[in-house]
């Protein structure tokens, strides 16, 4: 068997493009494998929101959707929930709320009406009619909320925080945060063709250049 030396060259060059061609193979698959857990838990989140309102609608239950989603933009439950923390709230009946959940509701506050807040919940009681009605304060305000929130105007209780998304969803409002964040992962796709494509070449210069005697 004799092998060329042009063959050897073309077998280290590939082995240091092989090296590269390994790197950018893991993150673009490592970032293909995330858009794609992504979107699965997206599409479960909407199978649930839009089969729980679709239901709501037919039974003319005029009710809060099942899940939404909010970014932070006060101080006022720091330090639990920071500043452009992304928080997650599922609808709950009041009878299903305690003391020490933290809720999302419309504010009757006349300073600041229909306000959307985060607060959590420091004591509970139940009115004549029947609902219930909940006094708030957030984690850093030194007193309570001066208003009372009763339960048709809670959004839901805050099940799921995600640390600084805010920054993200701000990133991505900006020209150049569209660039990195859609532009930058189609080329790395593109590339990941262009690897394939090299591949074959590989393997043909190996069958070129082998020679067996």
């Amino acid at each position: 068997m004799k092998i060329s030396a042009k063959y050897l060259n073309c077998q280290k060059d590939m082995t240091t493009f092989g090296k590269i061609k390994y790197l950018c193979h893991f993150i673009a698959r490592s970032f293909l494998c995330a858009v794609l857990v992504f979107f699965i838990i997206f599409f479960v989140f909407m199978v649930s929101y839009f089969g729980d309102l679709f239901y709501n609608l037919r039974q003319g239950n005029n009710k809060f959707p099942l899940f939404n989603a909010y970014v932070i933009v006060s101080p006022s439950m720091v330090p639990t929930i920071m500043v452009n923390d992304a928080i997650v709230v599922k609808r709950e009946d009041g009878g299903m709320l305690n003391i020490g959940d933290i809720i999302t509701f419309s504010s009757a506050d006349a300073s600041y009406p229909g306000l959307t807040v985060t607060h959590r919940i420091v004591s509970k009681q139940k009115a004549q009619n029947g609902n219930y009605i909940f006094r708030t304060k957030g984690d850093n305000n030194n007193i309570e909320d001066p208003t009372l929130v009763s339960e048709d105007s809670i959004y839901g209780k805050v099940i799921l925080k995600i640390p600084k998304l805010g920054y993200i969803r701000k990133f991505l409002l900006t020209s150049y945060g569209f660039f990195f964040g859609i532009v930058i992962p189609a080329v790395a796709i593109i590339i990941l063709d262009i690897l394939k494509i090299f591949k074959r070449k590989k393997h043909k210069c190996s069958d070129d250049e082998l020679e067996i005697i």
